[in-house]
Formats: C-alpha cells, structure tokens, sequence
C-alpha cells in the first residue's frame, strides 16, 4: 500500500504544481519522496484556503483542525475524512479539489516515513495551517479577504511560504551530513525570506485571478500610496498608477529573491541536486519579475506566465553550472538586470 500510495503522489504532483514537480523530481530518493509527500500536505491546506466557494468560518476552522491533526498518527484518519467529505461534489472540479477528495493517501504516505522525517514537517505544517486560518478569518470582517499594510502582506506569505522554506530546510539537514549545523543556521535565516520572494512573485502574476474569487493580496496601504483602487486597476489595466503599485511589489519581492540566492549558495557545493531544486524557481521567479516589469497589463486577464521553452533553456543552463557559486551568482545578476522597476 505504501508503494502505492507514493506512486499516487508521484503522478498527481505534476497536477497541482508543474514547476515544483521538476524541482522535485531532481532530487535523489528518499529525499525526494519526502519533499514531494510534504509538500502535497502542504497543497492540501493551501487548496481549503483558496477554496473561497466554502464558508469562510469553515475554511478556518477546517484549517485549525487540519494543522492540529494531520501529522499526527492517532488523529490524521478522522481529520481526513473531514477534508474529503468538504470537497465532494461538482462544484469541485479542479486538479486541487481532487488531491483533497484523495488526501488519505498522501497522509498513508507521510504516516509511512520515519518519525524524524515527520517531526521534520510536522511543526511547520501547523504553523502553516494557524497562519492561513487567522487570514481566512479576515474574511469574516471585510466580506473577502484584504489586506491593510505591508506588514500584513508579508505576514501571510511568511504563513504560506515562508514556512515551507522552513519545512526544507528541516528536511535537507535531516537527509544530508555535509550541511553542518553552521549551514543549517544560515539556511534558517534565509528559508522564509526565499518564500516571501517566491510568494510575492506569484502574487504579481495571479491578482487577476485572485480578484475573481474575491480576494486580494494587494495591501491597501500600496494602493493607497499609488493613487488607485483595485476596481479602478481592473477597468484599466494599463493605467500608469498600476506600474507604480507593481514596481514596488518587484522591489519587495527582489529583497527575498536576493535571500534566496544566498540560501542556494549555503547549500554545499556536492549537493547538486538540491542546488538545482533552489536554483530553478528562483531563476523562474526572476524572469517573471522581468515580465510583470516590462508588460503594461498586469491586471489583465491573461495570466503573467513564462514559456515552455524558456523554462527549458533555463533548467539546462542551471544545469551545467549550479555548483559553481560565481556562475550561479552571474545568472541571477544577469536575470535581475533585465526588470525594470
């Protein structure tokens, strides 16, 4: 059944997250299982905070009880059936949903691995799920979830990135004897910051979408400063107050992305393959910041997406080099040139 199980997660993961899909495929076994299994509990809680359709008091509660029991082998049975049971039905049709519709088996798939591997998850896993509950609740005030304040914006990425930064890290020191516990120090430092700038990179590239389910990401104290209302940026798409607001999120989300290249470089040089799991969405994440910077339509419908072929080009160049730190450091600088912000 466990055999099973892991194929199961193998084969949905490409489903719910392509690019993280080709990160994890890199990395070498059990490593690689771990992430993978990890990381869909971790898709698990972000799909019941996504799923706007579900009463907001529901998510949160759903959430709490999710964070509390999930990891835990005397309780992740009752609580999975709670979940599935929330997303039977045809007004849950997504890849997402019906990861959630079959969450048992992720869970018989974590609940098989070694206790330290599931103490490794178990902790950020909660945090995640306490941090996405309180920002449900949210809801429950303003009739949608908004935000106030930059503080409040990088709160909540520190909930649902931040945190898996933390979780890899965990787990990368747990399957790995050449990251000391000086490195592991420096990869704690910089594991939710490498999350904040990943986050912030799918904000850019989602608020469209995002706004159709009533929800937005983007901080009133921002639209605020740039003189605009998000209706007003829906309507006009390409009106000059909209690049204002866009360029200060570049330049936040930049803040983390250089962390992120510093958590890469922590990794030791022998450890090819969870270099190249780092290197791959950071790179993703800049060229997208170059393409939010050079569009003028970045509340349009049209999804901000980077080609097949550029993911390609970019996957073979990391490739050849992502042990070398000067050659790493070139990428990144030569990526980061080409936003305008």
């Amino acid at each position: 059944m466990t055999t099973t199980n892991l194929a199961y997660c193998r084969q949905v993961l490409p489903k719910v997250s392509r690019t993280f899909a080709l990160g994890i495929d890199i990395l070498h076994d059990p490593l690689r299982n771990a992430v993978c299994v990890s990381y869909l509990i971790c898709r698990i809680l972000d799909t019941i905070e996504d799923t706007t359709t579900l009463p907001a008091e529901d998510r949160a509660s759903l959430l709490d009880r999710a964070g509390r029991k999930l990891t835990d082998p005397n309780r992740w049975e009752e609580c999975s059936r709670v979940v599935r049971k929330c997303f039977i039905g045809e007004g849950f049709p997504s890849p997402d949903h019906d990861l959630c519709r079959h969450c048992d088996r992720v869970l018989e798939a974590f609940h098989s691995f070694p206790f330290p591997i599931r103490d490794a998850v178990a902790g950020p896993v909660r945090e995640m799920a306490e941090g996405m509950a309180a920002t449900v609740r949210r809801e429950l005030n303003d009739g949608g979830l908004s935000l106030e304040t930059i503080e409040d914006l990088e709160r909540y990425c520190y909930y649902v990135a931040g945190t898996v930064g933390n979780m890899l890290t965990n787990l990368f020191s747990l399957d790995r004897e050449s990251i000391t516990a000086e490195i592991r120090t420096r990869l704690c430092h910089y594991g939710p910051r490498f999350g904040l700038g990943l986050q912030l990179t799918n904000i850019i590239k989602g608020v469209t979408d995002d706004n159709s389910r009533g929800v937005s990401y983007l901080p009133r104290q921002l639209l605020a400063e740039s003189g605009i209302t998000m209706l007003e940026l829906l309507k006009q798409p390409d009106d000059p107050r909209g690049r204002r607001l866009i360029s200060s999120l570049i330049s936040l989300a930049l803040s983390g992305l250089d962390d992120a290249l510093e958590y890469t470089l922590s990794i030791p040089h022998q450890e090819i393959d969870i270099r190249l799991f780092c290197a791959l969405p950071l790179i993703f994440a800049v060229r997208t910041l170059a393409l939010a910077g050079r569009t003028t339509a970045v509340f349009g419908e049209e999804p901000l997406k980077i080609s097949r072929g550029e993911v390609a080009a970019i996957y073979l160049r990391l490739e050849a080099i992502c042990g070398k730190d000067d050659e790493l450091r070139k990428i990144y600088q030569e990526e980061k040139a080409q936003i305008i912000t």
